[in-house]
């Protein structure tokens, strides 16, 4: 088995200061082998502006690189997140896995911008090279979804057909939304029959509300564990036997289309 934690960070995790030193405090206290961190975890939410700013995206890539020197402060031998970097000029939101033994491997790169109030993505950062590649964390095989990619299932279904035992969903999603969050992610885990797991941003950035409610949904699209206010990282015992037995059964096992 497999203790893998969830968590609902502050809007703006400061690698030097305090709100990262609770967040880390409070998932050593769980102490799992795997921590899923929410989407662009370190510094302020940059796509609340319309346009583009390039000083800004560089103070953005700066601090995520400080917060990924960090991540072993976490107490976990593996963690799952994304950070904004710097590829060719382009700036682009990568998945990774970072772990004791092997340091940071990125594995994809956001593909899917919303471009709307709070959400200019589309405007702030790049696709750069697609790909939706599959990291070790430990003895699990993990893809990735960063926040909207999750909308699009055929990639959730990919995954499972790839042998994925976990789907991470690293977001930032605000309040009012989240049952359409809680829905789309237990159909994910349906579709794949892999452990489905997301953590988010909670609380006020100026005029931006997160709204927290990090989920792991087990292979079946039942729902496991859920953070509060008051549990602000919580856990679930991962089995990729679980994965074996939900990806030969229905609706996993049906034949895709011939093409």
């Amino acid at each position: 088995m497999t203790m893998l934690s969830v968590c609902q960070a502050p809007p703006v995790l400061d690698p030097a200061g305090s709100s990262w030193q609770e967040c880390a405090a409070d998932c050593r206290r769980v102490a799992s082998d795997i921590v899923v961190l929410n989407e662009l975890p370190f510094g302020p939410w940059i796509a609340t502006a319309p346009d583009r700013n390039n000083a800004v995206i560089a103070a953005s890539q700066a601090i995520h690189r400080a917060g990924v020197a960090q991540l072993a402060e976490l107490g976990a031998e593996v963690v799952l997140g994304s950070r904004a970097v710097d590829r060719d000029g382009a700036n682009v939101n990568e998945a990774f896995v970072w772990s004791t033994r092997d340091g940071l491997t990125a594995t994809h790169t956001k593909q899917f911008f919303p471009d709307e109030e709070g959400y200019w993505e589309a405007r702030w950062y790049d696709r750069g090279t697609r790909r939706f590649e599959l990291g070790k964390a430990g003895p699990i095989r993990v893809g990735f979804l960063l926040c909207t990619d999750m909308m699009f299932l055929e990639w959730a279904r990919y995954y499972g057909r790839q042998g994925a035992h976990l789907i991470a969903v690293p977001r930032a999603t605000p309040s009012g939304t989240v049952e359409r969050w809680r829905t789309v992610m237990s159909a994910a885990a349906t579709i794949s029959g892999c452990y489905v797991a997301s953590s988010n941003r909670v609380g006020m950035q100026g005029h931006m509300e997160f709204a927290g409610h990090a989920w792991i949904f087990h292979p079946s699209g039942e729902f496991l564990v859920e953070t509060s206010d008051t549990n602000p990282v919580v856990a679930a015992e991962i089995d990729p036997a679980e994965v074996e037995n939900a990806q030969r059964d229905y609706p996993c096992y049906v034949k895709e289309l011939s093409t």
